[in-house]
């Protein structure tokens, strides 16, 4: 008898740590999106950073990140993190302070993003994804940008 019950005693514990490791809702799996995330942008790993970003983003944000090949992160942080929708969709606010060589000077980005939850049956994802593109670096624009008419002096 003693036997048998710690059969089921162990039986029920394997059952209970499966379904903890199965149930992720969607709570944990923001903070693990946008933890890594930032993770990824700090380290430079922008293959991995892309998978973040909805499919309409992500060429864009690879496209972006390539141009910059003396781009160095030296830190990236949330700033704020408001849920809108039932936790479904969260508004989110990223500084990363970054220098592009030869410049040692160090900037700050702000990274304003929108995450929203998908699940498995709207696009084949289930999870939280980035949903607006990736700003521009201020170094960007500036390159983009036609030269002014010179004047000479008088």
């Amino acid at each position: 008898m003693r036997s048998r019950i710690s059969w089921y005693f162990v039986l029920l514990l394997v059952l209970s740590i499966t379904a903890c490791a199965v149930v992720n809702p969607p709570e944990k799996q923001r903070k693990a999106a946008v933890d890594d995330f930032m993770y990824t942008l700090r380290w430079l790993r922008f293959q991995d950073a892309a998978r973040f970003f909805s499919d309409e983003h992500r060429e864009a944000f690879l496209d972006q990140m390539e141009a910059l090949k003396d781009l160095n992160v030296t830190e990236v942080r949330l700033k704020r993190f408001d849920l809108k929708d039932e936790g479904r969709r969260a508004e989110a606010r990223l500084e990363m302070d970054y220098y592009i060589l030869p410049s040692a000077t160090l900037k700050t980005l702000r990274i304003d993003q929108t995450w929203v939850y998908f699940e498995a049956g709207d696009s084949g994802y289930n999870g939280f994804l980035i949903t607006t593109p990736f700003p521009k670096f201020p170094e960007e624009t500036s390159r983009n940008k036609p030269p002014g008419k010179a004047t000479l002096p008088p």
